[in-house]
């Protein structure tokens, strides 16, 4: 298969790990730094990228993948998970509002605010908000309307779908390279009260089928620190499995 050329632009692709069999992927994996630092302590993507790709590669059954095969740190995709029985296209993102991720910053830089504090409602694509106007709501802590029924799973996957489109253009565009098979995970940071897990997938189901995020990625992964759901479109399919930890 053609290989995009490397140029000055973009990194150079490296090997995180080249396993023989399943025993030997566990053990590489644990010793794996996944360590995800606080946002106002250096964190950057490839922290999170690696977090993420860790535990896709300990939660899947292992029937999934195919031995050996080696896992590159690459640039669109992510990363490359090159298999005996077929070559993985990885792409990753992360599904957190930009505001909640700079009120954190704030939190830990600053030590604004009480240690324990009100789930904020937000919406995805929300105006981007000034540092003193989330100064202010950090320090006012206030509750909300909250949430009636089953809002939090509807939100959850609106939420999910809107990162999951997102994805979806620059997936296709010029200088992506596409494989055999072409995955996307996405890290759910966004903040809600405890969903049910079964309930909000089937809502997310049927709007991915609806944008024809299918047509783009074969396989999409959405896991939080608990969970890890995997859509895909041949059945119309969710399977939801307890995130295993790659140590």
């Amino acid at each position: 298969m053609k290989r995009r050329p490397q140029s000055r632009n973009h990194a150079m692709p490296k090997i995180i790990l080249q396993s023989n069999t399943p025993v030997e992927l566990k053990a590489q994996l644990a010793a794996l730094d996944i360590a995800v630092p606080p946002r106002s302590e250096g964190r950057r993507n490839h922290h999170a990228e690696r977090y993420c790709i860790a535990h896709l590669l300990a939660t899947l059954p292992v029937e999934q993948l195919s031995f050996p095969l080696t896992l590159t740190h690459s640039d669109k995709p992510d990363f490359l998970l090159a298999m005996f029985r077929a070559d993985v296209g990885i792409e990753h993102t992360e599904a957190v509002p930009e505001n909640i991720a700079r009120a954190d910053f704030l939190r830990e830089k600053e030590g604004l605010g009480p240690d324990v504090y009100f789930t904020p409602h937000v919406l995805p694509g929300e105006p981007r908000k000034t540092a003193g106007e989330l100064r202010r709501e950090i320090e006012a802590d206030e509750s909300g309307p909250g949430w009636c029924g089953d809002s939090p799973e509807r939100e959850w996957a609106a939420a999910m779908a809107h990162y999951v489109k997102e994805k979806m253009p620059k997936a296709t565009a010029d200088g992506f390279v596409r494989y055999p098979a072409n995955w996307l995970i996405v890290y759910d940071n966004w903040p809600l009260p405890a969903i049910n897990c079964s309930k909000a997938a089937s809502y997310l189901a049927p709007l991915l089928a609806e944008m024809g995020a299918f047509s783009v990625f074969d396989t999409i992964f959405i896991h939080d620190d608990s969970h890890m759901w995997e859509f895909r479109e041949t059945p119309l399919t969710q399977v939801l499995r307890p995130l295993r930890a790659p140590h």
